[in-house]
């Protein structure tokens, strides 16, 4: 009986300590062009290797030629990501001088399937190492 309860603790421990197969990929990207400094960074937290919550951050910095438009801007940048917003992610976007930032969380866990089938989220990339592959080939570079 001994045995079994430091076996189950042993267990329980890796559980613990693991994060119960939790695992977090991260992943960057920079791009300059057109008077447009964007700095964009997705987060994705997998449980047993399903994606359970991501975030996505757009911030962007304009030349000065952009800045008198800065609303225009911001308000298309709010069109273009109202989908997900009407889908069950949290939006929120913020403007200060000539940076504009936007960033999209999304806890899957808690969508519906008719919420990730209209934002094409349903098994969105399967393991970690499959969302780094996908990532890296759009241009991320991911830890």
């Amino acid at each position: 009986m001994k045995k079994v309860m430091m076996t189950l603790v042993a267990f329980v421990m890796m559980f613990v300590l693991t994060g119960c197969g939790t695992e977090t990929l991260s992943c960057t990207m920079s791009q300059n062009q057109s008077g447009i400094k964007m700095n964009q960074e997705i987060n994705a937290t997998f449980v047993n290797n399903e994606v359970t919550k991501m975030y996505i951050n757009v911030n962007a910095e304009l030349d000065e030629s952009y800045v008198s438009a800065m609303e225009q801007i911001k308000a298309s940048v709010e069109t273009n990501l109202k989908q997900y917003k009407d889908n069950g992610g949290k939006l929120d976007i913020t403007t200060e001088g000539n940076t504009i930032n936007a960033r999209v969380d999304f806890d899957l866990a808690n969508m519906s399937k008719e919420q990730k089938k209209n934002l094409n989220m349903v098994d969105v990339y399967g393991t970690k190492s499959a969302a780094a592959k996908e990532l890296e080939k759009q241009g991320y570079t991911c830890k």
